[in-house]
């Protein structure tokens, strides 16, 4: 998501093959398809959990581990422009622009509807409308335990048809953002949410039997996969794109944890330690891009292109990596530690099982 905000920011310059794949913006599709994964990982090592399952719990975690963190973010986000407007004056330069947020465009944020609003969807900070469809899917992640403690893996199939179907019959047609947003609810990306639960359970139940041909099998569905997202076939009520990157990142899944050199390399310490930080920068990392490039832009004269864009993905990253670490450090970690506090405690009566 940083290469692809970075690289609109720089005006798009174009640069062959790299640009091609930024340009697809596939990050929500994988960031859903790796939420399946993380949230079924303790049930696929362990199908005993599906009948501990305790739902209150589970939302308490949820709501102490990614709603605070997400709060400060929009803080963040709606602060930023107007320490900014100090900084440009003292500067001597003109100060940056800051329209008034609606308190419609908070209120949606703060209750996580902002998808449902065209106005909405795309304010305070452009990148978290999947924080919308995120809070979507954690909702209805119980009811699909549910349905898988109850007739297995095969429960995924007729989900899978749902979530086809929303496609076909959504009321929209071709209006933006409606017809964009009505297809990226929970329910039009649960294919990728499920891929994500199949991928978990592959590599945890199937791990001993992954060979080098399984390795390779995964490699070939990974590219093919992609290569129908993103080919000419997308577009329309069917949803080709969804259930291509279903395909995709299901079998890139696998292939990182199975394949020995790609276990090592994501497993090593730094790219583990940056992937521990993730959300934190996902949070942070529009709007400081976003007024990192204007700098450049207005201060130093740097005009869009493939200079602004070296400098984005170089320095502008290290910028984001430092606010990243200080969100992460003092924000996202004091709420991991108080989410696993809960893990912790004694089931209660008011933690029922599904």
């Amino acid at each position: 998501m940083f290469l692809f905000h970075s690289w609109e920011f720089a005006g798009r310059p174009r640069i062959p093959v790299v640009t091609d794949i930024v340009a697809q913006n596939t990050r929500p599709d994988l960031f859903v398809v790796l939420t399946g994964f993380a949230l079924y990982l303790p049930f696929a090592l362990d199908p005993s959990r599906h009948g501990r399952f305790r739902t209150g719990a589970y939302v308490e975690r949820r709501i102490k581990r990614i709603v605070l963190p997400y709060y400060a973010a929009l803080a963040l986000a709606l602060v930023l422009p107007y320490v900014l407007k100090v900084i440009y004056s003292l500067l001597g330069q003109a100060p940056n622009p800051t329209d008034p947020v609606a308190w419609g465009d908070v209120a949606s944020h703060l209750t996580f509807t902002h998808m449902f609003f065209p106005e909405y969807w795309a304010g305070i900070n452009g990148s978290l409308w999947t924080m919308s469809l995120e809070m979507q899917l954690y909702l209805l992640f119980p009811v699909v335990v549910l349905l898988v403690a109850r007739w297995g893996l095969w429960a995924l199939v007729p989900l899978s048809a749902v979530s086809v179907l929303w496609h076909v019959v959504t009321p929209f047609g071709d209006q933006w953002p409606e017809d964009f947003l009505w297809g990226a609810t929970a329910i039009g990306r649960l294919t990728e949410f499920m891929a994500g639960m199949v991928a978990a359970v592959i590599v945890m139940r199937l791990r001993h039997r992954l060979t080098r041909r399984w390795l390779l099998a995964a490699l070939v569905v990974f590219v093919l996969g992609y290569a129908v997202a993103t080919g000419s076939l997308t577009g329309g009520r069917i949803p080709v794109r969804e259930v291509g990157l279903s395909v995709a990142f299901g079998g890139l899944i696998v292939l990182a944890i199975g394949a020995k050199p790609v276990e090592a390399f994501f497993g090593s310490r730094p790219v583990a330690r940056l992937g521990y930080m993730a959300y934190s920068m996902f949070l942070v990392h529009q709007p400081i891009v976003y007024y990192f490039s204007e700098g450049l832009e207005r201060v130093l004269g740097v005009p869009e292109g493939h200079g602004e864009l070296a400098l984005l993905w170089s320095v502008g990253f290290a910028v984001v990596f430092v606010v990243g670490w200080l969100f992460f450090r003092f924000i996202e970690e004091p709420c991991i530690r108080w989410s696993k506090a809960v893990a912790k405690r004694p089931a209660s009566a008011a933690s029922t099982p599904l």
